[in-house]
């Protein structure tokens, strides 16, 4: 049963370069990188993820669709919904579970030697283990107060949503505020985290802290989101 993937980033280069990497490794293994929108700058193209997934399927029984950010998750997925089943009845099509390039170099690499797609994914997913043991250094809060944690709801304004420019400049905001802030509960340190909330323009996002004393911080984050971040 040959396994095919289809490589979807923001960026055209990126995608290619990750399936140069990949090639490296297994170069039997079909791969074709999907990136950029159509204009040719960064984005990604739903149409264009599809059209991927058909001309793997053309030579592989099953399809594996990674991805990198926010949007590109988002047409991921559509893609994989989209696809038909195999003959067993299950789908031909289905996300990688773990990050864009390692994820890839590793699903890629057992494919090449002939893991079924049960142990492809396993693989993939196996390169998020570094990343669970790394351990953060802990955020030094301020003294307890009578109240503990705060949280509060905002709409977003950029045109972007919390993707690329906004969501950078968000995370090193967070990262000046004393305490530990979440946004819709995932670390809002964490510019990757919220690069795969895939918020748009107009959605509301909670804000919040579990620490005493975060209600002034969780203000100033929540008026920076509704004023703009771009």
């Amino acid at each position: 049963m040959a396994i095919g993937f289809v490589l979807v980033s923001h960026s055209k280069d990126a995608a290619h370069a990750v399936a140069q990497l990949a090639a490296e490794m297994a170069p039997d293994v079909h791969c074709v990188p999907v990136g950029g929108n159509t204009d040719g700058g960064f984005g990604t193209d739903v149409t264009q993820v599809i059209d991927a997934c058909d001309k793997v399927e053309d030579t592989c029984e099953r399809v594996i669709v990674m991805a990198d950010l926010g949007s590109a998750r988002m047409a991921a997925e559509m893609a994989v919904e989209a696809g038909a089943n195999a003959s067993d009845g299950t789908p031909r099509r289905v996300m990688g579970p773990g990050p864009f390039l390692e994820g890839t170099v590793s699903g890629t690499a057992a494919a090449q030697g002939g893991a079924r797609l049960a142990q492809v994914v396993r693989a993939i997913a196996s390169s998020l283990q570094y990343w669970r043991d790394y351990k953060l250094p802990e955020k030094e809060t301020t003294p307890a107060s009578s109240v503990d944690g705060f949280q509060t709801q905002v709409m977003v304004v950029d045109d972007a949503g919390l993707h690329a420019r906004p969501a950078a400049v968000l995370a090193q905001r967070i990262m000046e505020e004393p305490v530990n802030i979440l946004i819709n509960g995932v670390a809002g340190d964490s510019m990757m985290e919220i690069l795969l909330l895939g918020v748009q323009k107009g959605e509301r996002v909670i804000v919040s802290s579990p620490d005493r004393g975060s209600e002034e911080s969780v203000k100033r984050i929540a008026a920076a989101i509704a004023g703009g971040l771009a």
